[in-house]
């Protein structure tokens, strides 16, 4: 079965990693980039934060923050506790677009950790609020994702696992800036 499942895994990542366009290309290597990231986090900071509750903008900005921190290095001890070589590493032909393989061992995907994490805070704090932008943000994440696997970087198990990861760092964070909350107004109202 598990065999089965790698197969799966590696079949899927050579037609993502095999099927390219110029325009696409560029897409998918803009989309992993760190300027291209901060664009996103921005937009949606003012607009979710600044404009719908300016008050917040502190705590969303520090548990934000967490959610990279957590997803970021949590997803690193998981690669080198699984051992899971890069497709880049471990396939011939595999198609790299102005990257290089980078580690050694890809699962799980700190790319996909970390929007995940991003996201799931963001949706669960915004989604009533701003679903639009919310949206946007699933969007986000999921072709930085789809990105990863274009790029070579990634099977699409390790991004799987890195945003069932971060799904579960967002989620948590958000509960913990929810009790931070009640105590807030608990003692703004005192």
């Amino acid at each position: 079965m598990f065999e089965r499942l790698v197969q799966f895994d590696t079949a899927l990542f050579q037609w993502v990693n095999g099927t390219h366009c110029t325009v696409l290309d560029w897409v998918m290597w803009s989309v992993s980039q760190h300027w291209c990231w901060a664009l996103v986090l921005l937009a949606a900071f003012v607009s979710m934060t600044l404009l719908k509750e300016p008050r917040r903008w502190w705590l969303v900005l520090v548990a934000v923050a967490m959610c990279f921190l957590l997803a970021d290095q949590t997803s690193c001890l998981v690669k080198e506790w699984v051992c899971r070589l890069r497709p880049c590493h471990a396939l011939d032909d595999v198609r790299m677009f102005r990257t290089s393989c980078g580690g050694q061992y890809g699962f799980v995907s700190s790319h996909a950790a970390n929007a995940f994490a991003i996201v799931a805070f963001l949706w669960l704090r915004y989604r009533r609020r701003c679903p639009i932008a919310t949206v946007f943000m699933l969007i986000w994440a999921m072709v930085t994702c789809y990105s990863r696997a274009y790029l070579g970087k990634h099977y699409p198990g390790d991004l799987l696992g890195g945003a069932l990861l971060g799904t579960i760092i967002g989620t948590v964070v958000w509960l913990i800036t929810n009790a931070i909350e009640k105590r807030l107004k608990k003692s703004e109202t005192k």
